[in-house]
């Protein structure tokens, strides 16, 4: 923070959100004040702060930046929209669209519930900006990825024209104290999210801005078959230059489509590792299975090599039928059993064996199979 900054004190009243603000999903950005104050409610934590507020006073050592704006004469909190809005409901109460006995809990118990707060007043959102990129990115009050991504936009996009993208990447690592490949992969990941954001996320159902779990797309991107398939070169000039929006449309689907079980098919984050096999190009099998709708374990295995793959389903299918053998005389309803599976098990095992035999030296002959 610039040291010719003074902080002073602004009431509530001269304050208002900063709806450019990167955490603020852009769905909530294009409607009202209590959709925003609605979206802090249930996202920021806020009637926690308010609590602290209240029990403890605004602390004056960390006000609000704000820059002045020109159509009103107020002032636009660029960084403190989480303090501004627990101050806001100490003193307005009432306008709390969502949780509203909570909040009113919060104000009751308050010691304090100050209409005024210490703020520093800054001539433009660029030189906020500047100070924001350490504090939220690298330093002490990280944001999620999809903010940092956000934001990361925002100074990329301020960086001068002449600058080749790479040039850009290693200038806003040195600007927030980060490495280079890192502000690279969650930028292209930030201008994916923009690309799916345009195609009104693929029409799933469920999906949009506030359920887009970043932080899992970013994982997957990242690794090097899903970014392959997708058509991303992270080590391009321009990454996004071949992307693939069919199969961008894939990996948003395979990862956030759920079904009558609300489930998706890959399941869980670290599934993203099995998924990354199974696009890798030598393993075509296996995609096309997966795509023709097998589960990701089933085509997971089609990754193996050839033999390890017989050699597996052959004692997966030993164990199998054993313990099927072995329950065999509890039967209740033999009719349930159906002949014909059975006999089709005995074919393609008589027809296995032979064709094993064709390949090596026998050990036995088919006396022993019927």
């Amino acid at each position: 923070m610039n040291v010719d900054h003074k902080i002073i004190e602004k009431s509530l009243d001269e304050l208002i959100y900063d709806i450019d603000n990167p955490r603020i999903p852009q769905s909530i950005k294009q409607e009202d004040f209590r959709s925003v104050l609605e979206w802090m409610i249930n996202k920021e934590n806020v009637i926690e702060l308010m609590y602290s507020i209240g029990e403890k006073a605004f602390f004056p050592g960390e006000p609000l930046l704000v820059v002045q704006c020109p159509e009103n004469g107020k002032y636009i909190t660029v960084e403190g929209n989480r303090r501004y809005t627990a101050t806001f409901l100490l003193q307005h109460p009432e306008k709390a669209p969502v949780r509203k006995s909570t909040i009113a809990e919060a104000v009751t118990t308050a010691k304090y519930r100050p209409d005024k707060l210490p703020v520093v007043i800054f001539n433009s959102r660029e030189e906020i900006l500047d100070y924001l990129g350490y504090r939220h990115i690298t330093g002490v009050e990280p944001w999620d990825a999809l903010s940092k991504a956000r934001y990361l936009k925002v100074l990329y996009d301020r960086l001068g024209e002449g600058m080749t993208p790479i040039e850009k990447y290693r200038a806003l690592a040195r600007q927030i104290g980060s490495r280079t490949s890192y502000v690279r992969q969650i930028l292209v990941g930030g201008l994916l999210v923009e690309e799916i954001e345009r195609e009104d996320y693929f029409k799933i159902r469920d999906l949009n801005d506030q359920t887009f779990e970043f932080g899992s797309f970013y994982t997957a991107i990242v690794k090097p078959n899903i970014g392959k398939y997708i058509g991303i070169d992270l080590d391009a000039d321009d990454a996004l230059k071949d992307i693939n929006k069919e199969h961008l449309c894939d990996l948003v689907s395979w990862m956030f489509e759920k079904n009558g079980e609300n489930q998706t098919r890959i399941g869980e984050s670290r599934n993203l590792t099995r998924l990354n096999k199974i696009l890798d190009p030598k393993y075509s099998k296996a995609l096309e299975a997966f795509k023709a709708g097998a589960s990701l374990s089933s085509a997971a295995d089609l990754t193996d090599e050839a033999d390890e793959i017989v050699s597996r389903k052959i004692n997966e299918s030993l164990d199998a039928i054993k313990i099927a053998w072995s329950y065999f005389p509890q039967i209740k309803d033999y009719s349930m059993i159906s002949k014909d599976f059975v006999r089709e098990i005995n074919k393609t095992a008589v027809a296995f064996y032979k064709a094993l035999e064709a390949k090596q030296e026998p050990e036995t002959g088919l006396e022993d199979i019927d």
